[in-house]
């Protein structure tokens, strides 16, 4: 009886990771949502520039996030995510009290540091005990409810912190995220278990070598060499969408500037509850027809309605509540599905390495997204940013028609027998 209790409750480890993530993204999407605003309007600085940092972020992310493996394995994820939730309260702590654009500049790239660290082993930890077969429904759990989470809550404590839209007190908006993230370092202290007790788990470092044994061969028992240890081939068309479709729905960082700029005093934080209510019920029956009909029955109407809301945006529709909850809906059946399609196709040794070449994807299309956005603000406004975004996911819908397949990838021996 006992075991079969402690079976049911496979999902209690999961609890203060969960937590930790979810304060990490809230406190992340408060400013994502709000930053454009301050560096454009308070800092008077150009949405070029402000892209440009956005891009330096990104890069770095991608050499903060894998090292924290690494590092997890000599120092502990505990005192690794540590470590980096102290770097990122302390960054965005004096984002607040050296208010100039070269503090900014320094301060956001610093946060880069303690933001990866902590988020990549807050995951790591929310995973690593969760038996294989309950994966699936804990990833979705430890990633959809962060994310739905800091959509919802994000852009409301923003507003609440920052007050007045006409005299805004970013020192409130930055020191109080950064005393909530130092809450959240305080709560990891006491409740996430340090390495000593997780090394306990032998079954669990056991299984963690395992994986990564096989994860150095194909299905053929041919070694994976240069490039391809850490990029897998048949992750790359859904990587590729990815990468163009992220400069589309990353551009959404500046909505609230657009909102601010164009109809002042009025606040984009309704848009991002709304798109977050239908963006997490969408889950619930997007991921059913996936597994029967594959992704392309999916992505493509998503896409179709990812552009009609960045139509009537171009064309001054205002009504922010409708244009969330429809936006939502739109982009719930993109990256998920693309996540799901690329790991049926790859091997089932090569998972982790698909699921990297895939993040790794994302971080690059979110870099250069809020660049060439910052660009066509600069040069052409708005409207124009619209119309581009209306582009990009035309393309996305053309490249999961003629690229992105749904079915499984076969091995060389599965294609000899064929022929």
């Amino acid at each position: 009886m006992e075991s079969t209790a402690k079976k049911n409750m496979w999902w209690v480890p999961m609890i203060v990771p969960i937590l930790i993530i979810v304060i990490i993204s809230i406190c992340y999407q408060a400013m994502a949502n709000y930053l454009s605003v301050y560096v454009l309007e308070y800092l008077h600085g150009s949405a070029t520039v402000y892209g440009m940092i956005g891009m330096a972020w990104t890069f770095l992310a991608m050499v903060i996030r894998p090292s924290a493996g690494p590092l997890s394995q000599k120092f502990g994820s505990k005192a690794v995510m540590l470590v980096g939730l102290g770097i990122f309260a302390a960054m965005i702590g004096a984002c607040g009290i050296f208010m100039t654009f070269a503090g900014f500049c320094v301060f956001r790239v610093l946060q880069c540091i303690g933001h990866g660290w902590s988020y990549t082993t807050a995951n790591s930890l929310a995973a690593e005990r969760i038996p294989k077969e309950h994966m699936g429904f804990a990833s979705s759990m430890f990633v959809g409810i962060p994310q739905a989470a800091a959509i919802v809550l994000g852009p409301w404590l923003a507003v609440l912190l920052i007050g007045d839209t006409s005299n805004p007190n970013w020192f409130k908006f930055f020191v109080v995220i950064a005393a909530i993230m130092a809450a959240g370092l305080v709560l990891a202290a006491i409740l996430v278990p340090g390495k000593k007790k997780m090394e306990a788990q032998t079954k669990v470092v056991a299984t963690d070598k395992k994986a990564e044994e096989a994860a150095k061969y194909d299905e053929n028992g041919k070694e994976y060499k240069g490039i391809w240890k850490v990029i897998e081939k048949s992750a790359l068309p859904a990587s590729v969408t990815m990468i163009i479709a992220s400069f589309g729905h990353c551009t959404m960082f500046f909505l609230t500037a657009y909102v601010a700029a164009t109809y002042g005093g009025v606040s984009a934080a309704i848009f991002f509850s709304t798109q977050a209510l239908t963006e997490f019920l969408s889950r619930f029956y997007q991921g059913p027809l996936q597994d029967k009909f594959g992704c392309k029955p999916i992505i493509i109407p998503c896409c179709a309605i990812c552009v009609g809301v960045y139509l009537c945006l171009a064309n001054g529709m205002t009504n922010w509540a409708v244009l969330g909850l429809i936006y939502g809906i739109g982009q719930a059946g993109i990256k998920a599905p693309l996540n799901g399609c690329l790991l049926t196709r790859c091997p089932a040794n090569r998972i982790p390495v698909a699921t990297g070449t895939f993040q790794m994807a994302n971080a690059i299309g979110l870099g250069f997204a809020a660049l060439i956005a910052g660009v066509v603000i600069d040069f052409a406004g708005y409207s124009a940013l619209w119309y581009y975004c209306a582009a990009i996911f035309v393309v996305v819908a053309l490249l999961t028609v003629f690229v992105v397949k749904d079915k499984p990838a076969k091995s060389k021996t599965e294609k000899m027998a064929e022929s």
